[in-house]
């Protein structure tokens, strides 16, 4: 890292005791020369072009910026060496405790091969001693079994008479039994006092080995607990060298930033001489006009008129909701001519009219007038100010997860609880839509909201249920005969749920819950049921044919005029519209829960609306995503005993949907 000295000789500090430089490697860093001067200096031509730049009082933040990443660089370099020597005595230490294992297990199978060896040459000299005790055993009783038969004949022949020779063979024969014995006791005491020597001595061999094997262990266990300790301290140095580098990329990018801002201050300073120089020439010449552009009352027209543009805007996005009729090339032409528009209409008696030239731009009150028109005539002719009205109860259980309510077959009650034990979060919170659209479903300590979500889309289409799936034996499904199919109100309904508060009109002996059951929960659960995807209808077919049209509905309130409280309505608000209403339009609006029942009488009962939700009025019941909300608070202040009983009491949660439909012909 140093830098020749032809490359420096060049810079002529004129015997300044004050001149200094560090130098550093072009190559491996962007800051080849960095010079440090506190007096006059004078550079060669071959630098800055022989130019006296003079003495500066105070050093830039350019060049402090400099020597930073000079300083950080260094430091980093500095401790990248360290942990490439750490790293190399790592390894070494690694091939050291390698060769030693090695080195162990290759003495101790040596040990234990000769061992092995030792023990059979031992056991064959064992054998070969009592084989050759044996054999002399058997020459000494070959001996004596000559003698005795000796003994057995009588030593005088003829007339004499030898009458102790019975005797004597008697006594021999004794002797020599005896004699056996006690050779045949020796032999084998002779054996088991040599098994013994050869055990003992195995003994001392194992014992020996094991005291080997102990010592190798513990230096084993020594060096792996120094080769732990280095990588330990070599992890350490990754962390260390982590934080050297963000400081100097830190320091570099301080540097490129103060780059940046002194071009910027350069441009600036560039547009503001050529805005100064163009403002005074406009001051000159159109100095009527320009006044007249700022006036107060065109400044209070322009604020108006683009909020009026807004709400026409939204007026024909729901004139195309409710009615279908602009997903042509025609209609998205008529929202494109609202965009554009740059003019108020003619408004004759304070209503907006209708041009009958196409030329020129008729304003936003021509559009309206159109819209009101085709409306007057399209909500008879669609059928929505004569809808059918229906009321539909459809099971989750049979017909969305396909899983039977048959007392009988015990499997199906398991399949059904495993399905909601599996819709079942540890925080409702972590799923961005329930956040989203679920009205003060945050607890207010901020810690998690256990509960269960069950996700499902439903559909109107020919052949399939309400949930897509194909029509099976009491499934419930929607006509496609209607153009569009909406929501009056909602409501759930929790079979088999322990607890429920009875509503007295309706069964007058149903007494109080039932509070000893042992799935007993809470008596008035709430839940919520959000559309999270997008709203879909059939364009009014006007014959037997219609298309497929789908809107991501925005809840979205619209702003109060004046808002004289200051009411903060949202705290996510994302959008500021300066000098339109007082409040800021585009808060998101959330759904409230509503009340769970246990009994499908009290949705078609005397009171009907007490049971339910009108939140979703309006909404199509066509919709890629729907989700079922039930926070676990709701249930039990003890929410996973909560949602247990939940699982083992509720049979089945059905969806009751009362819905209006326009036949769109």
């Amino acid at each position: 890292n140093q830098v020749e000295y032809e490359s420096l000789k060049t810079l002529k500090p004129d015997g300044d005791p004050a001149f200094s430089f560090d130098a550093l490697n072009g190559e491996s860093n962007p800051y080849s020369v960095f010079v440090r001067r506190e007096s006059h200096v004078q550079f060669s031509d071959e630098f800055w072009g022989g130019k006296d730049y003079g003495t500066r009082p105070q050093v830039g933040e350019l060049q402090n910026a400099l020597l930073q990443a000079q300083d950080s660089w260094l430091k980093l370099d500095g401790a990248l060496g360290d942990h490439l020597v750490a790293v190399a005595k790592l390894k070494e230490k690694g091939d050291v405790l390698s060769g030693q294992l090695d080195t162990i297990t290759e003495s101790d199978a040596n040990a234990v091969k000769l061992d092995k060896d030792l023990k059979g040459l031992k056991g064959a000299m064992l054998a070969l001693d009592l084989t050759m005790s044996l054999l002399e055993n058997r020459v000494g009783d070959s001996k004596d079994i000559t003698e005795n038969l000796r003994e057995m004949f009588p030593k005088v022949v003829g007339t004499a008479m030898d009458t102790t020779f019975a005797a004597r063979a008697s006594i021999g024969i004794k002797n020599f039994i005896q004699d056996v014995i006690v050779n045949c006791t020796m032999v084998i005491l002779k054996g088991s006092k040599g098994a013994m020597e050869l055990k003992v001595d195995n003994l001392e061999r194992e014992t020996s080995i094991a005291d080997l094997r102990l010592n190798a262990k513990k230096d084993v266990q020594q060096m792996l607990y120094e080769y732990v300790n280095d990588w330990r301290d070599l992890t350490n140095h990754q962390y260390g060298i982590g934080q050297l580098s963000i400081s100097h990329q830190r320091n570099l990018q301080k540097v490129l930033d103060l780059l940046a801002q002194g071009d910027r201050i350069l441009l600036e300073r560039e547009i503001f001489r050529k805005r100064a120089a163009t403002t005074v020439q406009g001051y000159r010449t159109n100095d009527l006009a320009f006044r007249a552009f700022r006036n107060e009352s065109l400044e209070q027209y322009r604020t108006l008129f683009d909020l009026a543009s807004r709400y026409t805007y939204l007026a024909a996005k729901s004139y195309d909701y409710e009615t279908g009729l602009l997903g042509s090339t025609q209609g998205q032409a008529v929202i494109s001519k609202i965009v554009a528009s740059r003019a108020l209409g003619d408004l004759t008696g304070d209503k907006p009219q209708a041009t009958v030239s196409t030329l020129g731009d008729s304003g936003l009150a021509g559009t309206m007038a159109q819209m009101q028109a085709d409306f007057s005539v399209a909500k008879g002719r669609l059928g929505i100010n004569n809808p059918d009205r229906n009321g539909t109860l459809i099971s989750l259980r049979q017909e969305l997860f396909r899983i039977l309510d048959n007392p009988a077959i015990t499997s199906d009650d398991t399949a059904w609880r495993q399905t909601l034990e599996q819709h079942m979060v540890s925080d409702l919170m972590s799923d961005p839509d329930a956040a989203a659209l679920c009205r003060n479903l945050r607890k207010a300590d901020g810690s998690k909201v256990p509960g269960i979500v069950i996700p499902f889309g439903s559909t109107i289409a020919h052949g399939k249920n309400f949930f897509g799936l194909p029509t099976a034996g009491g499934d419930h499904l929607f006509s496609a005969s209607n153009f569009a199919t909406k929501i009056h109100s909602v409501g759930v309904m929790f079979q088999g749920y322990v607890g429920m508060d009875p509503y007295a009109e309706l069964n007058p002996g149903a007494g109080n819950a039932n509070t000893n059951d042992p799935n007993v929960l809470s008596a008035t659960p709430y839940l919520y049921l959000i559309p999270a995807g997008a709203d879909k209808m059939l364009a009014p077919p006007l014959g037997d044919t219609g298309a497929e049209r789908s809107w991501m509905v925005k809840d979205q309130a619209l702003p109060l005029p004046y808002n004289l409280g200051a009411t903060a309505f949202s705290s996510n608000q994302f959008f500021s519209a300066s000098g339109t209403l007082s409040e800021q339009p585009w808060i998101q609006r959330k759904h409230q829960a509503f009340r769970a029942v246990n009994d499908a009488a009290f949705f078609y009962g005397l009171q009907p609306a007490e049971f339910g939700s009108s939140r979703l009025v309006g909404r199509s019941v066509w919709n890629t995503r729907w989700k079922i909300v039930i926070p676990a608070y709701g249930l039990l202040n003890d929410e996973q005993t909560g949602l247990t009983r939940f699982a083992a009491s509720v049979q089945d949660i059905k969806l009751f949907l009362r819905t209006y439909s326009h036949s769109g012909n």
